[in-house]
């Protein structure tokens, strides 16, 4: 749909209704969340509904709000809280006069609390936000004025608006929404504000694709003997860590990451079938050899069917050496426990192949035996799936995982030694490719498509231990058919290898276990990193017992990074589960107890090595009455415990000792004791506000 809409704008064979119907129904904008939290914000602001500090809320703090999403750049709560009388005032001026004037004024208040140093910054996209949901008519959803100009821009120059665009971002929006109120008077404009957020997502995706496919060289292989060389486009290889503190959502986000690598492919389709081979043992890809060959055939003829072959080049084995031996193997290991033909000690199971005797011919052949075919039923059904002349589709992996920790090496990530028996008892060493390797000679056979190593927990195993010889091949421009292509000579296997430019290297790590200027350098510099922090903002609104919950984190964060550093701050991950269940309030507090008790709580001793002293300044211990405490701060009596004579001599000021209250005292039932986290409480206040 993408590239077909934007060429169709290029080409100038559609109009702006046209093309904004079609971002409206393509994107089921009308039926969406974002529509029914939008129409119903914008609904109360002009239909005066009275203001209240949970309206100013929604507007100026909360990162969610129906008109855009701000994770960024939006104002404290320290900041929202010290400044909410005023911004109140200032919200009811917007609405009563949402003008470029009023804008002009609203600045004037933002720059006067910034030298005053009430607020950090200027807020201008917050700013931008408040009159977007008060004047929809004239004002987009697209807050951020580079990004608002740059669509504005490829409308005025497509569509031949007659825009000047040499204003602010209110004078700016004023001017588009003028022309689109002349042009597109029957269509609901906050649909279309919505709308045009979207063009912006095609035009950058437009953009970036553009800029980002490369050329390269491959050979496309599907026996031993390669074709022609061929040029393809693809996009370059991507090298991304992602990494923060704990519960940020990084292994989340390589879940969501891995369905852009899973795709439907029909049954017996040569993409679906490679698949189907990778996964399979060798063991198993005999088994369905001879399961083609009507159950019985010799070992050429199984080395010779092309699934062998496959299976072989899929196992990066690039000549026909050992192949034979490797048959004869796995024939015998898996052969039966009654056979007569064979003699064989260490027997794997199940055992379902058998040698028919020599002598009744001069073919040696080998049987798949009918009666233990039940022993590997999944590969009959398998068989049976690739012979159907169905069209069903099945989902195809491109990816691989791994998780990395001390004992995670090369023979696991690349290459390793495997032993084999051949008939005459000789003994045999080939080579095993471990999960990346794997990845490769799959890719490199499906140059067409991209695959991706996920890598959890990157920083946990010694990457030059792991990668090896790989580390330089996996630079983008080293990557084979690009420019500088590089090989090596594998440890091992003492051939050469290169890394396919279709493969993306996509890496989690977590910087509470190991700070990223731990990280090995030759990682580093071939690698992006991109940093994912606690979103708080997906907290929004959301209250449980009158305890709301994006301030309670974003206050227990400040905190932890004032007393040790932003890399140990929480994730939003740890109240999700809170989230999750908040329509039942009864659950949701236990289940914010619970979170506390048994994650929180446990994680902050260890950042802070059980200086119970410090998690009291987290929690606000210290600035809450003693019954609202968690953690109770004791002094110890040395006259009481060695006698007046002593005490003095032991120590000159009191020792306090800390104790965490039990999990069943009222003080974790308790409302106030929560929302003590980040506000000031009191006796007075109501338990459930």
């Amino acid at each position: 749909m993408e590239g077909e809409v934007l060429q169709l704008i290029q080409k100038g064979q559609i109009d702006l209704r046209k093309l904004f119907q079609r971002l409206i129904d393509e994107n089921g904008i009308a039926d969406s969340q974002w529509a029914e939290n939008y129409f119903q914000l914008t609904k109360a602001m002009t239909e005066r509904t009275p203001l209240d500090e949970q309206y100013i809320q929604t507007l100026w703090y909360s990162q969610e709000n129906g008109v855009s999403s701000m994770r960024l750049g939006r104002l404290s709560w320290d900041e929202f809280t010290q400044l909410t009388p005023e911004l109140l005032t200032l919200t009811e001026a917007i609405r009563e006069n949402p003008s470029i004037e009023q804008y002009e004024r609203i600045h004037q208040h933002f720059r006067k609390w910034k030298t005053e140093h009430r607020v950090r910054v200027m807020h201008k996209a917050t700013i931008n936000r408040v009159f977007a949901a008060m004047d929809p008519q004239r004002c987009s959803t697209i807050i951020n004025q580079d990004l608002f100009n740059r669509v504005a821009h490829f409308l005025n120059s497509h569509f031949s608006l007659g825009l000047k665009l040499s204003g602010n971002w209110l004078a700016n929006n004023h001017e588009l929404k003028a022309v689109f109120n002349q042009r597109l008077p029957e269509m609901n404009p906050l649909l279309v504000n919505m709308a045009l957020w979207y063009l912006y997502l095609l035009i950058v995706e437009n953009d970036n694709l553009k800029a980002g496919q490369v050329d390269i060289v491959v050979k496309t292989e599907t026996t031993r003997t390669p074709n022609d060389t061929a040029i393809i486009k693809i996009d370059p290889p991507r090298n991304q860590i992602y990494y923060g503190p704990p519960g940020t959502g990084k292994t989340f986000f390589l879940q969501q990451e891995m369905k852009k690598y899973t795709s439907e492919s029909v049954v017996s389709d040569a993409t679906w079938i490679d698949n189907q081979l990778n996964e399979l043992t060798w063991m198993g890809v005999i088994a369905l050899v001879l399961i083609d060959l009507s159950y019985k055939a010799t070992v050429q003829e199984i080395v010779d069917h092309s699934w062998y072959q496959r299976k072989s080049l899929l196992n990066g084995r690039g000549d026909n050496s050992g192949l034979k031996n490797n048959a004869w193997y796995y024939l015998q290991k898996y052969s039966i426990a009654e056979s007569k033909t064979l003699n064989i000690k260490d027997r794997f199971e199940p055992g379902i192949f058998d040698k028919l005797d020599k002598m009744q011919g001069k073919r040696v052949e080998w049987i798949l035996v009918h009666s233990q075919l039940a022993e590997i039923e999944d590969i009959v059904k398998l068989y049976n799936k690739i012979k159907s002349d169905t069209q069903q589709s099945e989902p195809v992996r491109r990816y691989a995982t791994a998780t990395f920790h001390q004992s995670y090496g090369y023979e696991e990530f690349i290459e390793g030694i495997c032993v084999e028996t051949d008939e005459d008892k000789k003994t045999n060493y080939f080579n095993k490719p471990g999960v990346f390797k794997a990845l490769c000679n799959l890719a490199r056979l499906d140059p067409q498509h991209r695959y991706a190593m996920f890598i959890d927990e990157i920083n946990r195993g010694n990457i030059s231990k792991i990668f090896g010889e790989l580390i330089s091949l996996i630079e983008v421009d080293k990557r084979a058919g690009m420019e500088n292509e590089l090989s090596v000579q594998l440890s091992y296997s003492r051939k050469p290898f290169s890394v396919p430019a279709n493969v993306d290297i996509i890496g989690a790590m977590n910087t509470a276990d190991r700070s990223l200027a731990l990280m090995d350098t030759a990682l580093r510099r071939r690698f992006d990193f991109i940093e994912m922090m606690p979103n708080i903002g997906l907290l929004s609104g959301v209250k449980i017992k009158g305890i709301d919950l994006e301030p309670l984190l974003e206050k227990l964060n400040l905190r932890i990074e004032a007393l040790y550093d932003r890399d140990h701050t929480l994730g939003h991950a740890f109240l999700m589960p809170v989230k999750a269940v908040a329509d039942d309030r009864e659950l949701a507090f236990s289940e914010l107890q619970v979170v506390f008790q048994k994650k929180i709580v446990p994680l902050l001793q260890e950042y802070f090595f059980d200086d119970w002293g410090k998690i009291r300044l987290v929690l606000a211990d210290n600035q809450k009455p003693q019954h609202l405490q968690f953690i109770d701060e004791i002094e110890t009596d040395h006259a009481a415990l060695f006698g007046e004579e002593y005490a003095d001599t032991l120590h000159h000021s009191a020792i306090k000792r800390y104790q965490l209250k039990n999990t069943d005292d009222e003080v974790w039932r308790n409302p106030l004791a929560w929302r003590g986290i980040y506000q000031t409480v009191n006796d007075e206040q109501d338990n459930e506000a």
